[in-house]
């Protein structure tokens, strides 16, 4: 199948020798919002044939949302689980999948471990432009781990003249926020910098301490018509103190963990020609973590002190080359390589003694893709997309994938787009390889998935109403699932065990888009079911199971209204329908419900009259406003109403 549509892309280009790029312009430029994330070639919203969500951080920051995993809970698909307090482990489950299926990018950089992993507890908003949210499989795009979808995050660039601004507000729990930020632009470069700190004493009575701090920079260099280059980084420090274990229970008074993370990219476009453009992109993730405790071990007569540390990261480098041919289509041909490296050990010692390292773990491995796009706007009644991707693995065996669309209608009254894709999860390092409880797996093949996907989108009126609405089904195999050991050590191992399906409704509905009042809404309908489980698997899972912390039922409204003078209100809903859960209060854990919740926030903000050269305003947010006692993992608190107060000074030169 790869082989076919790299032989019909080349084909079309051939065909196609010289372009007409203008044309392809001239067509979009009023089909709504540019998105990036869905395709090789940035494309406006209107002609893509997938669903995608496009969060501005101008609009976050002014409802004094500062955790992207908040922002995301407004997505129709993504239902978001923290285990506690304020810097918590935060998964992200998307469209049903399991939590390992969305990727996570900064700038273009994936920030996921090995096997998908991604905790979004320390992600903040701050200096961000938008975020980019692409449902459905995207391995076709972004390799492993894009199952259900990305997440992508761009920072946001210098533009217009210099600027600065700074923050601070503070409330219940002992939250702190304070930010600062400026940028300066001109026609040859722009600087754009952001810092920001976040803390708080956390909701339960000890032990529960969480801050954060992050540094962001965006420059822009050759600002030209034919060529751009932009380099992006980000920092992130963070420390939580957690007393629960497991279950939820607060037993420990010194358990911590800590994060730093330094993310890095290079995003460079050269126009060789009027229909000939070469792209070329590099990035580095970088993640160290530390957990320490002190604790008796049972039967121990002394407390023992030991410590976890991590360090992952990620090299890629990606070039292609995009060809703007004839009746506004346009062929993408590329390569990425990635290299992965994880590395770990465990340390224990008696208290006032030295540790000593009791284990120690490092792998390494590489990724070589090729690929292939077409995208094609010949009418403004059609839009089409065709891409194939290999990805070779020194890990894994091959994985192939592709993703074919349409979508066809009128823009800007009645548009109807359908897809087909395929996506892979490749093993994580710690499933492979041998560790201090398993054997290691080599044999393991990367977790499948195929989706179809149905939509609609309708404006009734371009100021007034838009509606979308979607329908997909999907497909997973070869789910890995751990398997106990035998006597006398009792090392477990991995193996390709499970199939399961995910199948739903989205819709998303925004009225008045353009106008200061403004209310968007979305629901989702989604029932992920384990469809087949291999007769050695001996786990708590069965056929027909839903799988578990993943509601039914989903939704959100968010209504602002912005003054003429400049402040504004902002009200949003968020409802969490019934999922289940274990108990691991008790063995063997039983599957338990945890009972649906409606979340309120509400915002405001007040700008100061009679400031010269800036402006200063007062902001107040009220986070679970009704003080809803819920819980996204049974027996792990979370916050009550919270009040935050604060003020924002900003100006321009």
């Amino acid at each position: 199948m790869i082989r076919k549509l790299f032989v019909a892309t080349i084909a079309l280009m051939l065909l196609h020798a010289r372009g007409i790029r203008a044309q392809e312009t001239d067509t979009t430029t009023q089909l709504g919002t540019v998105v990036v994330s869905a395709s090789k070639i940035p494309r406006p919203a209107g002609t893509l044939t997938q669903a995608v969500t496009v969060l501005r951080g101008d609009d976050l920051r002014a409802r004094g949302v500062t955790r992207v995993a908040d922002a995301l809970r407004e997505v129709p698909g993504a239902m978001l689980v923290q285990n506690g307090s304020y810097g918590a482990t935060t998964s992200l489950f998307l469209r049903g999948g399991e939590s390992r299926y969305a990727k996570v990018l900064i700038d273009g950089v994936a920030i996921n471990t090995s096997g998908g992993g991604v905790d979004l507890s320390n992600l903040t908003t701050d200096n961000i432009d938008r975020i980019e949210i692409v449902r459905g499989p995207a391995s076709v795009l972004y390799g492993a781990d894009a199952v259900t979808g990305i997440v992508q995050i761009f920072t946001r660039k210098a533009i217009g003249g210099p600027r600065a601004s700074l923050g601070i507000r503070g409330g219940t729990y002992r939250l702190l926020d304070a930010d600062a930020d400026a940028s300066i632009d001109n026609s040859i470069a722009g600087l754009s910098l952001g810092a920001a700190h976040h803390s708080s004493s956390g909701v339960l009575p000890f032990n529960n301490a969480y801050w954060n701090g992050t540094l962001s920079g965006a420059l822009s260099l050759a600002k030209g018509t034919t060529s751009d280059a932009t380099l992006t980084a980000r920092y992130t420090g963070a420390e939580f103190h957690f007393p629960t274990d497991f279950a939820g229970r607060a037993v420990d008074t010194n358990s911590y963990s800590a994060e730093h993370r330094i993310t890095v990219g290079l995003d460079a476009r050269h126009d060789i020609a009027e229909f000939i453009q070469v792209h070329l992109l590099a990035g580095s993730n970088d993640a160290s973590n530390l957990s320490e405790d002190i604790a008796t071990p049972f039967g121990a007569s002394q407390p023992v002190h030991s410590a976890f540390v991590s360090r992952g990261s990620r090299r890629t480098a990606e070039s292609r080359v995009s060809f703007f041919l004839p009746t506004a289509a346009t062929l993408t041909i590329g390569a990425s390589y990635e290299r992965q490296r994880e590395r770990s050990s465990n340390a224990a010692g008696l208290v006032g003694e030295q540790t000593a390292v009791t284990d120690s773990f490092d792998a390494a491995r590489s990724d070589v893709a090729y690929y292939s796009e077409l995208l094609g706007n010949p009418t403004e009644w059609m839009s089409y997309s065709l891409s194939g991707r290999v990805d070779d693995n020194s890990d894994y065996r091959r994985a192939s994938t592709y993703r074919i669309g349409l979508a066809l209608g009128d823009v800007q009254t009645l548009r109807l787009r359908g897809s087909i894709s395929t996506a892979f999860n490749a093993p994580a390092f710690s499933q492979l390889r041998p560790t201090l409880y398993t054997v290691g797996s080599p044999g393991l093949k990367p977790e499948r998935a195929k989706s179809a996907e149905l939509g609609m989108s309708t404006t009734f009126n371009t100021r007034w109403v838009q509606l979308n609405l979607n329908y997909f089904t999907q497909r997973f195999a070869d789910l890995i699932q751990y398997i106990d050991g035998p006597p006398p050590d009792f090392k477990g191992s991995y193996a390709n065990l499970a199939g399961a399906t995910s199948d739903g409704y989205e819709s998303e509905i925004d009225l008045f888009p353009a106008g200061r009042l403004r209310a968007t809404g979305s629901f989702t309908v989604v029932k992920p079911r384990i469809t087949n489980i291999d007769p050695s698997y001996q786990g708590p899972e069965a056929v027909g199971d839903a799988l578990i912390r993943r509601p039914s039922h989903s939704g959100a409204v968010v209504v602002s209204y912005t003054h003429p003078s400049g402040g504004g209100v902002g009200v949003a809903l968020n409802f969490v329908g019934v999922r289940p859960d274990l108990d691991f209060t008790q063995f063997p854990s039983p599957r338990v419900s945890l009972p649906a919740y409606t979340k309120v926030d509400l915002s405001g903000d007040l700008p100061l009259a009679g400031v010269e050269r800036g402006t200063i305003t007062l902001n107040a947010r009220v986070e679970n406003a009704l003080n809803k006692h819920y819980e996204d993992v049974l027996n792990f608190r979370t916050p009550g109403r919270t009040l935050l107060l604060g003020a924002r000074a900003s100006t321009s030169f």
